[in-house]
């Protein structure tokens, strides 16, 4: 049956032969769901982060493929609990703990006799500070043509700002890529690097290293420089 007939037309005898028709028809289908296994009640779906208050950490977790490396554990400190980290293959020093006499009663203990108890490492930055060069620079005037003349001095000692290309770089990277503030390199400066540098200097400094980029991209890469974006606003 495609279309409904107009039950209205119907005599009593066919609305009944439709009623026995449709009846038919509907348990013909609950055997079928039946048997393919579809006719499932309604259930409430899980409740999840995305479609309730469940907060993420009590979320489902999807599965995670076990890890290639799953049971192989790294060589890390002896004798400590869970390993620790992995030792340097080449540390700077090594201090060896070993005694000479037994700590209780005084008798002498020989190398052979102690075995080793544990192996780690403590791990301390170097002491920073600032590199300071003097430049003593030279000159008079010939004896011979009456040439005045002035030393030479090396490849990025010439006159100028007395702060070299690696503060200055430094600088650039504090300030354009996280952000910080004149106040705050200043700050950085002098309590990390034991270096005094002002707000005004570090201002200079960034013109600088801004004058410097713009005369690269205007004799070297022309068309760079046409459509190149200023930083140091």
């Amino acid at each position: 049956m495609e279309k409904l007939p107009d039950l209205k037309q119907l005599s009593n005898e066919a609305k009944e032969a439709l009623i026995i028709e449709l009846w038919q028809e509907i348990q013909k289908l609950t055997a079928a769901l039946a048997t393919t296994g579809e006719a499932k009640p309604n259930k409430v779906p899980t409740k999840t982060s995305k479609n309730s208050s469940t907060p993420p950490s009590k979320g489902f977790k999807a599965n995670i493929k076990p890890s290639k490396i799953e049971g192989v554990k790294r060589a890390g400190s002896v004798g400590r609990a869970g390993g620790g980290r992995e030792l340097h293959p080449e540390p700077d020093q090594t201090i060896i703990a070993q005694l000479k006499n037994c700590p209780q009663c005084g008798e002498k203990v020989s190398t052979a006799a102690q075995k080793l108890q544990s192996v780690y490492e403590k791990i301390e930055l170097p002491p920073i500070r600032p590199i300071i060069t003097r430049i003593e620079r030279y000159g008079g005037q010939c004896a011979c043509c009456h040439t005045e003349y002035v030393a030479p001095v090396p490849l990025g000692m010439e006159p100028g700002s007395p702060f070299g290309s690696s503060i200055q770089s430094l600088v650039t990277y504090l300030r354009y890529t996280h952000a910080i503030s004149y106040e705050r390199l200043s700050s950085i400066f002098a309590s990390v690097f034991g270096l005094k540098i002002s707000e005004g200097a570090i201002a200079n400094l960034l013109e600088k290293v801004k004058t410097s980029l713009d005369d690269l991209c205007n004799s070297n890469t022309p068309s760079v420089a046409a459509g190149k974006i200023n930083l140091f606003r």
